[in-house]
């Protein structure tokens, strides 16, 4: 469809209809606390995939708090389980690091609403031969990349004597959200998923020193099924390193298309230091 007829056929959905698209979608998760209880949402940015000059998908949302925290909210199926280090854990949101400790925690939500923080020493880990400190690990089947919620909607209960601040607050989310996309040296469609590996680096760090040694190749190989001893980083699998400031935070992300597959049943796989074999 044109641009014309496309954007009709979007404004006639969101008359018509009050609540579009599922709760685990990545544009509402950021919003859950705001629309809750008028919490604000710190800086955030949207980062993107490319397989093609004409598909750019969300891969997931960076936000900083104003506690000093780096959270990221990973795109999730429409109903989301995910494995977390080997454990299935329902209704996933957003994983949190927190600074200056660089302890790690997930969050998920129950029926009601209430938050559930999942700790297990997790931290952050420090490379003697490099800046830069491993946060996590995510794996994410292509499909579940291509298969989002593209247009979402929610209508939203305000309390009188709040409800402008709270207005404010939505319009300026939006209008601060950033999109930065990074594209992938090689993907094809005999491919099955996408891995993002995500590191705090200091603001000395330049891409050009971003070395193989820090890759968890031993945490991939125990994560996929079809993997071979022969699949070497990054001669088999080219990556692509890039940088993203959200708040006082500098984020590397090293993205690529590994061989082999996800198990059967596990649409997305998170991994921390520990569970890579890494220790502190």
């Amino acid at each position: 469809m044109d641009n014309t007829s496309q954007n009709d056929d979007i404004s006639r959905l969101f008359r018509e209809q009050e609540n579009i698209g599922h709760d685990s979608s990545l544009w509402l998760r950021p919003l859950r606390q705001l629309i809750k209880d008028g919490k604000p949402v710190g800086q955030a940015i949207v980062l993107t995939i490319s397989m093609s000059e004409q598909q750019r998908m969300p891969v997931g949302i960076l936000a900083q708090t104003k506690g000093n925290r780096t959270i990221f909210w990973p795109t999730l199926p429409q109903k989301a389980k995910i494995v977390c280090d080997e454990e299935i854990i329902d209704v996933f949101d957003h994983i949190t690091l927190e600074l200056p400790s660089e302890k790690i925690h997930v969050t998920t939500y129950d029926n009601n609403g209430k938050a559930i923080h999942h700790r297990r020493a997790w931290r952050m880990h420090h490379f003697s031969n490099s800046t830069l400190a491993l946060w996590f690990m995510l794996l994410v089947r292509i499909p579940i990349l291509r298969q989002q919620d593209m247009a979402v909607q929610r209508r939203v209960k305000m309390p009188t004597p709040d409800k402008d601040r709270r207005v404010h607050e939505f319009s300026r989310y939006i209008n601060n959200l950033s999109f930065n996309n990074v594209n992938l040296p090689v993907c094809h469609d005999k491919h099955d998923y996408v891995s993002c590996i995500l590191y705090l680096a200091p603001e000395s760090f330049t891409i050009d020193q971003f070395s193989p040694s820090v890759v968890p190749v031993d945490s991939l190989a125990s994560a996929i099924e079809g993997w071979s001893e022969e699949n070497q980083f990054p001669n088999q699998f080219p990556t692509t390193v890039s940088q993203h400031k959200v708040g006082k935070q500098i984020i590397c992300l090293a993205t690529a298309c590994p061989p082999g597959r996800l198990p059967l049943g596990s649409d997305v796989s998170i991994g921390f230091p520990q569970s890579a074999g890494l220790k502190q």
